[in-house]
């Protein structure tokens, strides 16, 4: 299964205001892609264009994991109904991000949604973070295509970054007629844990440490042996660190450590990104975070400034991994400020 790739720019836009969209009644509505796969007794994963989503059917009703972007909302509802009649009693977001809460306008209506308590923190902040932050990322994609269209007027990033313009613009003249009480931020909130049981069915909801953010939840179905790892696990894709909405790779992979002691070793692991797999994948990319913060801390040893450390730097045994060329400079940007207590 190939996944439609959002380019970087957009995509982090999106990933941390995509809640600005969420009661965009204008919203165009996309019914797909989509591939909904099996994992266990009632337990399926469900590949679209945002963050993998998870959802269990039991006798009382489906718990949904994730909801992608607004306008897959109603596909995402659509897919559920192929596999149950059952009502949505609850979705749990793993974290903030609009390419997993993105739907949340649609859902809420119908159903608790269920969050650590930065989800909703984070939520009801993103508005005005966007009218701080987006003309700013406007000015300078735009000076950007300035650039391009005067050095390489056919290069085929224009109409890339033009999009990716046109949906921060949008992103911005929302989030400044949006009130506080529209965002659908959830409205159930938890500290560390949470346990539902229905129809015979227990799902273990529970936040550790920090990782990708602050508020990154971790969903264990123990009957089926399914964990939804949200963000916390990119699965052969080079990962975004959220340090400005509290993420942290040292407790990241401590983090990572204590889900592996909690859980069967038998489970089938789904991540935000990238394909359900187990749990060695999942170590994997605990040792991708290990020698990302190796390698930086060997350039800071050496004298490196941050801008030669993201130049420098590389990891050629994760060049294939997704995202390798667009996200690992700013990874290993990141981790530097990290490492050096920079804001």
């Amino acid at each position: 299964m190939k996944k439609r790739i959002i380019p970087i720019g957009l995509m982090f836009i999106v990933a941390i205001f995509g809640v600005a969209f969420a009661h965009e009644p204008t919203a165009t509505q996309d019914k797909g892609p989509f591939t909904l796969k099996k994992l266990a007794d009632d337990t399926y994963v469900l590949y679209g264009r945002g963050g993998n989503i998870g959802f269990a059917v039991t006798d009382e009703g489906v718990v949904v994991i994730d909801d992608q972007f607004a306008d897959l909302a109603p596909g995402i509802a659509d897919q559920i109904k192929s596999v149950t009649s059952k009502p949505v009693r609850f979705l749990i977001n793993t974290h903030h991000h609009g390419d997993h809460t993105g739907g949340n306008g649609f859902f809420i209506k119908m159903t608790t949604i269920v969050a650590h308590d930065n989800v909703r923190k984070h939520m009801l902040e993103a508005p005005q973070e966007m009218m701080a932050s987006a003309p700013g990322q406007i000015q300078n994609l735009e000076a950007r295509i300035a650039k391009l269209e005067k050095d390489d007027p056919q290069s085929k990033d224009l109409a890339g970054l033009r999009t990716q313009v046109e949906n921060a613009k949008k992103s911005l003249e929302s989030a400044r007629s949006m009130k506080l009480s529209d965002v659908p931020a959830p409205n159930l909130t938890f500290d560390r844990e949470i346990r539902m049981y229905l129809g015979g069915r227990e799902i273990q909801v529970f936040h550790l440490k920090r990782g990708h953010t602050d508020g990154d939840s971790i969903i264990y179905f123990p009957q089926t042996k399914v964990v939804h790892m949200g963000d916390l696990f990119f699965n052969k894709v080079i990962p975004v660190i959220d340090r400005a909405h509290g993420a942290s790779t040292a407790e990241w992979t401590e983090t990572i450590d204590a889900v592996v002691a909690r859980v069967d070793p038998a489970c089938q692991f789904i991540p935000g990104h990238g394909e359900v797999t187990n749990v060695e994948d999942l170590k994997a990319f605990k040792q991708y975070l290990l020698d990302l913060r190796a390698a930086v801390k060997k350039a800071i040893d050496g004298g490196m400034t941050r801008e030669q450390a993201m130049k420098e730097v590389k990891l050629e045994q994760y060049s294939k991994y997704n995202g390798y060329e667009q996200r690992f400079p700013a990874n290993v940007g990141t981790v530097y400020d990290e490492m050096k207590g920079s804001k």
